[in-house]
């Protein structure tokens, strides 16, 4: 297994929260905070899961609705996608843009985060199938460890190796007070910046031209990682 292959399949995991171990104190139990958005998950992905080794050689797209169905609850699909955009997805670009471009502006970001999200079910989709039979922690949180209603984390996925993999998952709080997923980094891989590296080399490679850049998006394992924002 490539090392790609196998970050997504273990970011696919640590997405879902398959076979977590979890930890929390009494304080945080009559609370719906990030535990609490994993474990959820973790139940419906199971059950998912499970079913799905019967049908997926036969009806692929029916794991991949049922996967999208689970992390469109917990995953914040749009502002994710807008970082990936970087520039071309931020509002201090958009407000520099007529109307008229503004309006092109809202049916990119609309039309790239749909993309973004098919691609990305599909891929980690595919991953948490591979992924078998491995244990999973997350680690208690510190008191002070929500800062400006986000929060960064801590997992550790035990393969064949003596160490674990370490994976922080990024969540920020909405107005309504949900926690949603945000980005992902696995062994020092940042994924949000790594997809917003790829974003803006297929911008160079077509000259500009978003809308070619959203039209050819494919989930790549040839990506650079690097760029500066830490939304991404």
């Amino acid at each position: 297994m490539t090392m790609f292959r196998k970050l997504i399949s273990l970011v696919s995991v640590a997405v879902l929260g398959l076979g977590v171990s979890f930890s929390w104190s009494a304080e945080q139990a009559g609370k719906q905070g990030p535990y609490e958005v994993v474990a959820e998950t973790t139940s419906r992905v199971t059950k998912v899961i499970k079913e799905a080794r019967s049908y997926v050689d036969k009806d692929p797209q029916r794991f991949y609705d049922e996967v999208e169905k689970i992390l469109a609850d917990v995953v914040d699909f749009p502002s994710f996608a807008r970082g990936v955009m970087g520039k071309y997805g931020s509002k201090r670009y958009y407000d520099t843009l007529s109307d008229a471009e503004k309006k092109q502006f809202r049916e990119r970001v609309e039309r790239f985060t749909e993309t973004f999200q098919d691609r990305l079910i599909q891929t980690y989709a595919k991953g948490l199938l591979a992924f078998d039979g491995n244990r999973i922690e997350v680690l208690p949180l510190a008191e002070d460890a929500v800062t400006d209603g986000s929060v960064n984390v801590e997992q550790h996925i035990y393969g064949n190796a003596p160490q674990p993999y370490v994976v922080y998952y990024k969540l920020k709080q909405s107005r309504d007070g949900e926690w949603k997923l945000r980005n992902v980094s696995i062994e020092g891989v940042n994924l949000g910046r790594t997809y917003q590296s790829q974003f803006s080399s297929a911008v160079r490679r077509h000259n500009g031209d978003i809308d070619k850049v959203i039209e050819n998006w494919e989930v790549s394992p040839e990506v650079a990682v690097g760029d500066e924002s830490d939304d991404a």
